[in-house]
């Protein structure tokens, strides 16, 4: 294990706070980096879903200015019932895969819908609970096919080009796969959920490599985010255990995070407005930290252009934030 890497991943910031609309966020499961660096992050709430503007995407800034929101509650266009996972490619068009409607709608930087594809099936083009999303190096979008046990690549107007992985739990084989994240060389990283692994592959669905698996250092249990940084350490969120494991490019463990959360400046707003929240608080300072620091069901993740690894911390309705320097 590397201390020397180990040494340059710390604590930034948290952003965020528990709200079910505008700045804050309710149960998020995925994040998204946009070009300019603003963050997407896509609530998909665990309340009931007849409470429209629970389910949402929020815009805000890394430096958690909130910028606006898009989509609520419904089964119409630009709607969204069950969402899964945002990414933004590079002319800021926003793609959202949500797993009750079993499809991919695709809107402008603003939120305004564009268009929509996928239907529920097996077929080329069709999805069993689309999970996980990303845009490779020639604008393309991948998709991991939860259900199906398979990834799809189609054109951002959602043209079927072709599909890799079949279930099973042998090299390039799938059990309910989630997130998907593709690197600055365009290897692509597939988080395989119920084998307790990420695998990786080459931009043609080669399988190369597994990283973790149910047991020994390193291990996962029931990863669902993946990202890489631009030296080639790959993050990797794990639900089943309340970490966020950190991998060297050739699959070694460098770093388990635990989580380091601090009281966003949203959440210090609304503290500070409770005068008796505030001294409740600053009596039990220790074990208020104690328990407010930790992960609590990590889910997606994203690293952006400056290496800052922004972490969906869903159980807590926040994202914490970490820096490689």
């Amino acid at each position: 294990m590397s201390v020397g890497v180990q040494s340059q991943i710390r604590p930034s910031h948290t952003i965020g706070r528990t709200s079910q609309s505008g700045p804050g966020f309710n149960a998020p499961n995925d994040v998204a980096v946009a070009p300019d660096g603003r963050l997407y992050v896509l609530s998909r709430s665990n309340l009931p879903q007849s409470v429209r503007n629970y389910l949402r995407v929020s815009i805000v800034t890394i430096d958690e200015e909130y910028i606006g929101q898009f989509t609520e509650y419904g089964t119409d266009d630009g709607q969204i019932v069950w969402p899964t996972s945002v990414v933004v490619d590079k002319d800021y068009t926003v793609y959202v895969s949500d797993e009750s409607r079993h499809d991919v709608q695709v809107f402008d930087k603003d939120g305004n819908f564009l268009r929509k594809f996928g239907t529920q099936g097996s077929g080329p083009g069709e999805f069993d609970r689309p999970a996980g999303l990303a845009v490779d190096l020639d604008g393309n979008v991948l998709v991991t096919d939860c259900l199906n046990n398979r990834v799809q690549k189609l054109t951002s107007e959602g043209k079927y080009l072709g599909e890799w992985g079949k279930a099973g739990a042998g090299p390039g084989e799938f059990n309910m796969p989630w997130g998907i994240a593709v690197d600055k060389q365009g290897f692509v990283y597939v988080a395989d959920w119920r084998n307790s692994r990420v695998q990786k592959f080459d931009a043609n669905g080669t399988y190369l490599a597994s990283f973790g698996g149910p047991d020994g250092e390193g291990a996962l249990d029931r990863p669902a985010g993946v990202d890489v940084d631009s030296v080639g350490n790959v993050y990797v969120s794990d639900y089943g255990r309340d970490i966020v494991q950190v991998y060297n490019a050739d699959g070694s463990l460098l770093k388990t995070l635990t989580g380091d959360a601090t009281v966003s400046k949203w959440g210090a707003t609304y503290i500070a407005a409770d005068p008796e929240m505030t001294a409740l608080r600053a009596a039990n300072a220790e074990a208020v930290k104690a328990w407010e620091s930790p992960f609590a069901s990590p889910m997606g993740l994203a690293v952006d252009a400056e290496d800052r690894i922004i972490i969906c911390d869903s159980a807590r309705n926040r994202v914490q934030v970490y820096q490689r320097s």
